[in-house]
């Protein structure tokens, strides 16, 4: 067979199968990108906890006067947006505390509603918990939204301004991850403490920030009265 003088047999090679061979390096790569892929993203599926923030109050001036004239207080906890396979929902209760026993305890929704109403298939930015606080001489109503489920309860207190509402998940209005199927404080109304050895200070931050459990507040801090409401994210 003839062949030119200046025929290059390796310069054809490699034009015929380079080709293929990078073919073949594409198809592995879309492989283990896929494989890599899916487990992570069945890794991410294994619920275990969501991750919420709570913030306080309102940023527009006028609506903070408001509030302060009124001793208004206003938390809204909002989620990262997640997409779960599980069935998952929300559990609310509430437990009133008179010098460490509960005196008063409350489900805010039965299981079926929950399923029904308060389910969490697909976590985004609409899915948000407020609690609206309102008081009036030594009774305090509770204005509730939750997950777009708005209503309202009402709750004796003492008849005391130094009460507050404070974010029980102790967020610092920061996103941080919170375990599922476990019953945790999600807000508390509470008086503030007041430490002997610093007459005159009111604490108020003490309380959620150090991570003891509101059934023990009289026993350390003394506090006579106090109203939790607690969040379970359910997850089967």
């Amino acid at each position: 067979m003839f062949k030119p003088s200046n025929f290059n047999q390796s310069w054809v090679t490699k034009q015929v199968y380079e080709p293929n061979f990078m073919k073949k390096i594409i198809r592995i790569a879309i492989f283990f990108f896929s494989f890599f892929t899916s487990i992570c993203f069945s890794i991410a599926q294994t619920l275990d906890s969501l991750f919420a923030k709570a913030e306080y109050g309102s940023k527009i001036k006028d609506v903070q006067l408001l509030m302060r004239i009124d001793s208004i207080d206003y938390y809204r906890v909002s989620f990262l947006p997640k997409h779960l396979k599980k069935q998952t929902y929300l559990m609310f209760y509430t437990k009133e505390y008179w010098k460490g026993k509960v005196v008063k305890s409350d489900t805010l929704f039965t299981t079926e509603m929950a399923k029904e109403y308060l389910s969490l298939k697909d976590v985004d930015s609409t899915k948000n918990l407020s609690l609206l606080t309102k008081p009036k001489g030594d009774s305090i109503t509770f204005h509730y939204n939750l997950l777009g489920l708005e209503f309202k309860k009402n709750y004796k207190r003492k008849h005391n301004d130094q009460y507050s509402l404070r974010d029980g998940l102790v967020t610092n209005e920061k996103f941080k991850s919170i375990p599922v199927n476990k019953t945790l404080p999600l807000f508390v109304y509470s008086l503030p403490y007041e430490d002997p050895k610093r007459p005159g200070y009111l604490f108020y931050c003490e309380l959620t920030a150090l991570g003891i459990p509101p059934d023990k507040w009289w026993d350390k801090y003394k506090i006579e009265h106090y109203i939790v409401v607690e969040m379970n994210i359910v997850s089967r």
